[in-house]
């Protein structure tokens, strides 16, 4: 999940950003534009993308760049939300 989870992001923030990224992009590798190269605007679609893609809610409160810094931890968050929104709909 986690690999899939971070290539569909990458896809999303080479059509946002509308510019190649490298070949590698490291985890490491901060999401603004001292990085990836997003505003705010390219952040809100992407999480919208990623919002509709696996039906999760990402509320900003959670993204702020403190708790996820960069590439790695963004994946990292999004898919705990996907692992929670799996685990909740096995339960039921």
């Amino acid at each position: 999940m986690h690999e899939e989870t971070r290539e569909f992001i990458l896809t999303v923030i080479r059509d946002v950003i509308n510019l190649p990224l490298p070949a590698q992009v490291e985890d490491g590798l901060p999401l603004g534009e001292e990085g990836l190269g997003l505003e705010s605007l390219a952040m809100i679609e992407l999480v919208l993308q990623l919002e509709g893609e696996y039906g999760i809610d990402l509320p900003e409160e959670d993204l702020e760049p403190q708790l996820v810094p960069n590439l790695g931890r963004f994946v990292d968050a999004v898919v705990d939300r996907r692992s929670a929104l799996a685990a909740g709909s096995a339960a039921q």
